[in-house]
């Protein structure tokens, strides 16, 4: 990788002092240290306890919070040993897209536990159980069975996230929320997770609530399956996100079934021909279902991000990025009512 020349606002050289390039490699690594201590911290506040379990061992927390970002640097340095289907992320840039990854989910955390509280609020606000569909087979039956339950219960959720994605394309509001993933020019695994703070509330509300509301599930906790299926869980799940991959896989007919990373490239398209297509994230079938199926073409890898929309370069404007957008809208708004009618 090629360290970029470093240059003033007004395009040249010298007029200003700019930090030195070590300087801000260091800043970076420290925020990043930082993000991952702020994660651990949330996840030894809201990790959950059995009756008469006063607190879970440590070593069970920091493997199940920092195993599933593990996973995804190790399928980030995995995509570059194989040819890219788009441009890669330098190394600034990726450590910008880690830093978003990892304070999102620390944000998600949260809201996806609040998720559950509200479900249950619900549950006893309306008189009935939570889960009203019982998809649970896999206790006690072995890891074969584990691995089927996170399939079904991936699948089934997915149908949450159809409709939660689909909403954030269609909504401008919502969609001025979701847009900062799709801004992305370098697409690749690490795009997973490129969201505003923000996105991690709506999700917990259009994908959480409902989840928990509608689906009783196995219970797939690393702590209450034990270490060696909770490694298991995290993979499989992990290899269900591998659509963001920068490689240039395809696999045919086979990608009704998966959402493969040409699959989910078309989404991210920016040729308008590719637009609000293929909004599952597990099951492309739901897409197949509800007519916005796209079945990409051989070698169909085409350039991803947003039209006419400038790249964040830092993570506190990732951070800022929706309320900065929300902002804009509303100013067009009192603009137009300004003008009154034409």
């Amino acid at each position: 990788m090629q360290l970029q020349p470093v240059q003033t606002e007004s395009g040249s050289l010298g007029i200003r002092s700019t930090p030195s390039l070590t300087f801000r490699y260091l800043f970076d690594l420290v925020l990043t240290t930082a993000l991952f201590g702020l994660l651990l911290l949330g996840a030894l506040k809201l990790w959950p306890t059995s009756p008469g379990e006063p607190h879970r061992p440590l070593r069970t927390i920091l493997f199940s919070t920092l195993l599933p970002l593990g996973s995804l640097v190790v399928l980030s340095v995995i995509e570059r040993l194989f040819a890219p289907a788009g441009p890669r992320k330098s190394f600034k840039t990726w450590l910008l897209h880690l830093q978003i990854t990892v304070f999102w989910s620390f944000v998600a955390g949260f809201t996806f536990a609040f998720a559950s509280i509200w479900s249950a609020a619900l549950a006893h606000r309306f008189a009935f159980n939570l889960g009203l569909i019982n998809l649970r087979f896999a206790e006690g039956k072995g890891i074969l069975a584990l691995l089927g339950a996170v399939w079904v219960s991936a699948v089934a959720g997915d149908f949450f996230f159809y409709w939660y994605h689909r909403t954030a394309h269609k909504v401008p509001f919502l969609w001025n929320l979701h847009k900062l993933h799709h801004m992305d020019p370098e697409l690749d695994v690490l795009t997973v997770s490129r969201d505003n703070w923000l996105d991690a509330v709506y999700a917990a509300v259009m994908i959480g609530i409902p989840t928990g509301v509608f689906l009783k599930t196995d219970n797939l906790s690393p702590t209450d399956l034990g270490l060696l299926a909770g490694t298991l869980v995290t993979v499989f799940s992990t290899l269900l996100t591998l659509g963001h991959m920068n490689v240039r896989l395809q696999v045919g007919k086979a990608s009704l079934f998966y959402c493969s990373p040409q699959v989910h490239r078309i989404h991210h398209s920016r040729l308008p021909q590719h637009f609000d297509k293929n909004f599952a994230f597990v099951f492309p079938l739901w897409d197949v279902l509800f007519r916005t199926y796209y079945a990409p073409a051989r070698d169909e890898f085409p350039p991803t991000g947003v039209p006419d929309e400038k790249e964040i370069t830092s993570f506190w404007e990732a951070e800022i990025f929706t309320l900065r957008e929300w902002w804009k809208m509303f100013r067009a708004w009192r603009r137009r009512r300004a003008a009154g009618p034409t």
